[in-house]
């Protein structure tokens, strides 16, 4: 990695103040006097100013990024002591399939079903479909295996 890259990569990271100046020493391999080298040249003064005023930005989008960003680094940064906890033999179980609920979540394998538009479940491996004709309810479901196209037709009683 070349010093410009390696500059502005540091001062993105010095200026989104998301992890301790050793924390990122240790993220580039970088000793004690590198480092300093690297924050006290002219590039990485350029860079930290222009990533400053990205990261500070107000606008709505720019916020929801800030979040992003920093939310995305507290859920990395707690993932060994999560890894710690479902190991534990000491722990009770139902504390460790929480635990693993979220690792889960968290990677998108096993998406949990949630509630979309209208009070549809959306999000599970494959749609279930509940009609009511005459007050009965009829019930199917459809496996997710390939995508399927619903089409249907609104009749209106002239009564």
């Amino acid at each position: 990695m070349d010093n410009e890259v390696l500059a502005s990569r540091v001062a993105r990271e010095v200026a989104r103040d998301l992890s301790p100046v050793d924390m990122i020493r240790v993220k580039f391999g970088l000793s004690e006097e590198d480092y300093s080298r690297i924050i006290n040249s002219a590039i990485f003064k350029s860079r930290l100013e222009e990533e400053l005023a990205i990261w500070n930005a107000s606008d709505v989008l720019s916020i929801a990024e800030r979040i992003k960003a920093k939310t995305g680094t507290m859920i990395e940064e707690s993932l060994p002591e999560v890894y710690e906890l479902i190991h534990d033999k000491n722990q009770p179980m139902v504390g460790k399939i929480r635990a693993l609920e979220w690792a889960a979540r968290m990677s998108g394998i096993g998406e949990v079903e949630r509630l979309g538009p209208a009070g549809v479940m959306s999000g599970g491996s494959g749609i279930n479909f509940n009609i009511f004709i005459g007050g009965e309810k009829q019930s199917f479901s459809q496996p997710a295996t390939q995508p399927l196209i619903v089409e249907g037709e609104v009749v209106l009683n002239d009564k």
